[in-house]
C-alpha cells in the first residue's frame, strides 16, 4: 500500500509542477499579445487588435487563477476552479496557435502574417508549452476530482 500512496503523491506533485509551469506559459502568451498590441501597433488592426487585447486579458485572468491558492476554498472547489482555469488557458493557447497558423496561409479577418518573426516563434512555443503542461495537470487532478464526486463509490453492504 505504501507504494500506491507514494505513486499517488508523485502524480500529485507532478501535477502541481505542471500547473505552475502552465500558468507561467499562458502568462507569457498574454505578455506577448500585450506587447504586440501596444508596441507593434496591432491595436490599429481591426478585429485582430481586439483579439490580441482579449487574449492578453484572458491569459492574465486564467494565469492568475492558476497561481492563486484556490484550494483554500476547499479541496474539491479549489480543484474545480483550477480545472476550469486550465481548460480556459488551453483554449486560449490552442486558439492563438490555430489562428497564427491559419493567418500564415490565408487572411484571417482581413489580416495575414508573413514569416515567423520572434514574437510568432515565442507564441507558438508557449502555446505548445501551455497546452502540454496544463494537459498534464488535468491528467493528474481530474481523476481525484471525479473520485471525490462519487464517480467510483462502491455500494455499502
Amino acid at each position: 500500500m505504501a507504494s500506491a500512496h507514494h505513486h499517488t503523491e508523485r502524480i500529485a506533485l507532478a501535477g502541481e509542477v505542471a500547473r505552475y509551469l502552465g500558468a507561467a506559459s499562458i502568462l507569457v502568451v498574454g505578455a506577448i499579445h500585450a506587447q504586440q498590441y501596444y508596441d507593434a501597433y496591432f491595436s490599429a488592426v481591426p478585429t485582430i487588435g481586439t483579439l490580441f487585447l482579449l487574449s492578453f486579458i484572458g491569459a492574465a485572468v486564467v494565469g492568475a487563477m492558476l497561481l492563486a491558492p484556490a484550494r483554500l476554498l476547499g479541496r474539491r472547489v479549489g480543484d474545480l476552479i483550477l480545472v476550469l482555469a486550465a481548460l480556459g488557458a488551453i483554449g486560449i493557447a490552442l486558439g492563438t496557435l490555430v489562428s497564427l497558423l491559419v493567418s500564415e496561409y490565408t487572411p484571417l479577418f482581413g489580416f495575414m502574417e508573413s514569416g515567423y518573426r520572434l514574437a510568432i516563434k515565442l507564441t507558438l512555443l508557449f502555446d505548445g508549452l501551455t497546452t502540454a503542461f496544463l494537459g498534464l495537470f488535468l491528467l493528474a487532478v481530474t481523476p481525484r476530482l471525479i473520485n471525490r464526486s462519487g464517480g467510483n463509490r462502491q455500494p455499502t453492504p
